[in-house]
């Protein structure tokens, strides 16, 4: 089984950080305006759930997970070290004079 290296498991990292925080800040801004509808004086009949609700809470939590995750493979990554071969290490050595 082949393992990922440090330079991808880096750059993973990275992209879930930036794209969860474009979520958290999509959840924290998104979401209902105030324009709510109108309801009779007593309540509004039971219905589903509309998509101004949920859509706001889903991507700030998504968010929020996906920077946590971000953060968990930088620091991985952190600890691993580049994938290099021998033979191309090897031949980039300059010659004793």
């Amino acid at each position: 089984m082949q393992w990922f290296d440090k330079y991808t498991v880096q750059t993973l990292g990275f992209a879930l950080i930036v794209i969860g925080i474009f979520l958290f800040i999509l959840g924290l801004v998104g979401g209902p305006t105030g324009t709510y509808p109108s309801c009779p004086i007593n309540g509004c009949p039971p219905g589903p759930l509309p998509w101004y609700w949920w859509l706001p809470a889903a991507s700030f939590f998504s968010g929020i997970g996906l920077v946590i995750v971000g953060i968990i493979l930088v620091i991985v990554a952190r600890g691993m070290k580049p994938k290099q071969e021998k033979n191309a290490a090897i031949a980039q050595m300059p010659a004793d004079e």
